[in-house]
């Protein structure tokens, strides 16, 4: 699945891979939601991963459109983990996030290493 701004690719093992482009406009929202929660549920995806690697910084309405897409995820049963976040990000979100957010974080891909070798 590709949205403007965006690209869906199934990674195995019930897991998907969002990754952003630099292009992404999360001015309007509620379209790419409604897509990509159909394409995690048209897949039996259990796992998201939004790779945030192109990302220097992270601002409040970039930060809302994460825990949306969280919670969104959350509501049909699927796992949002935010990978590859750069230092950059993290202090610039830290600096104005006022509660823990609504997605997990991690360095990248649980198992892929592992499992894809």
């Amino acid at each position: 699945m590709s949205v403007s701004g965006l690209h869906l690719t199934p990674i195995g093992n019930g897991a998907m891979l969002l990754e952003p482009s630099l292009a992404l406009d999360v001015g309007n929202i509620d379209a790419m939601l409604e897509d990509i929660v159909r394409g995690l549920q048209r897949t039996r995806s259990a796992q998201l991963y939004y790779d945030l690697e192109q990302l220097a910084i992270i601002e409040p309405l970039y930060y809302n459109w994460l825990n949306m897409l969280a919670r969104a995820c959350h509501m049909v049963n699927v796992r949002m983990t935010c990978i590859h976040m750069q230092p950059t990000a993290a202090f610039a979100l830290a600096r104005y996030m006022e509660r823990p957010p609504e997605f997990e974080t991690g360095m990248e891909v649980d198992g892929w290493n592992r499992e894809n070798k």
